[in-house]
């Protein structure tokens, strides 16, 4: 969960993207920026400690991002921890991809399967759930193997499941609740 504080800067920073029409390339330096402190757990470790000072955070962040990043974005982190809040930039650049994501109308969809799926499967999944949800979608695939048959998706905070476990489990119940006789 984002808190209100993260969500308040991550707007902020979209307004300004919009506002530049840089949506593209801010997107690109919190992208390279999420991942390095992603991949590097001392870089999220030393984000989120209160126990550096602001002048060596700031030093720190000139020598780890300069020259890599777009000056808005640096003076975005600068900014950040000169206001203390450094411990919220991994929630802020998560939030920003999100936002960003949303505004776009793209989904996240994540589709766990028994069996790998071939592409023109993959496709067809894609468009079904375009024509479910309305919007596009950015699907990731995963394997599953309780999954007897068929498929889980989640999408965002929504969990379809498509499953021949979950068939079976409908099936049962309703023959313990005596909707279904077997005559």
């Amino acid at each position: 969960m984002i808190s209100k504080a993260a969500r308040r800067y991550t707007t902020a920073l979209y307004s300004i993207a919009e506002e530049t029409g840089k949506t593209a390339d801010i997107s690109k330096d919190v992208e390279f920026c999420l991942g390095l402190i992603n991949s590097n757990r001392e870089l999220e470790l030393f984000f989120v400690s209160p126990v550096i000072s602001k002048i060596k955070k700031t030093e720190a962040i000139k020598g780890i991002f300069g020259g890599r990043i777009s000056e808005l974005i640096m003076n975005f982190l600068l900014i950040i921890v000169d206001r203390r809040r450094e411990s919220l930039v991994k929630d802020i650049f998560t939030d920003y991809l999100n936002l960003q994501k949303q505004k776009q109308g793209i989904v996240d969809v994540h589709v766990k399967t028994s069996v790998e799926l071939n592409q023109q499967e993959k496709e067809n999944m894609k468009k079904s759930i375009e024509a479910y949800t309305k919007l596009k979608s950015d699907i990731t695939f995963g394997l599953d193997s309780s999954i007897i048959g068929g498929f889980l998706a989640k999408i965002d905070d929504t969990v379809l499941d498509a499953s021949i476990k979950r068939q079976l489990e409908n099936l049962r119940n309703r023959f313990r609740s005596g909707d279904y006789s077997l005559n």
